[in-house]
């Protein structure tokens, strides 16, 4: 398993507005997505990753996704940014099938 943990939130509202008022609060919405389930849409504590991300880079490393007390091993597909202040506006994870 992986040594890295972030900590996600199910049952977000989805679009835009509802996404301001996510990143307004600390926190950054996301989507979790593999081939045998269905999409969902997460959030996650900005605070959070911007601590993993200070440690490693993100994109395509394996990491442990904690949905709701559920762990899923994950890798992160697409970071997307703000083009000025840089700032996490959106992350995309894709779930790893265990063969």
């Amino acid at each position: 398993m992986s040594e890295l943990v972030l900590v996600a939130k199910s049952g977000r509202s989805q679009g835009s507005p509802a996404s301001r008022r996510l990143r307004q609060e600390g926190q950054i919405p996301g989507v979790v997505y593999g081939e045998s389930t269905d999409p969902l849409a997460v959030s996650c504590n900005t605070r959070e990753v911007r601590h993993a991300m200070s440690k490693q880079q993100l994109v395509g490393a394996v990491i442990d996704l904690e949905i709701d007390g559920k762990r899923q091993s994950v890798i992160i597909k697409e970071i997307q940014r703000h083009p000025v202040r840089q700032d996490v506006l959106h992350m995309d994870f894709q779930i790893l099938n265990k063969k």
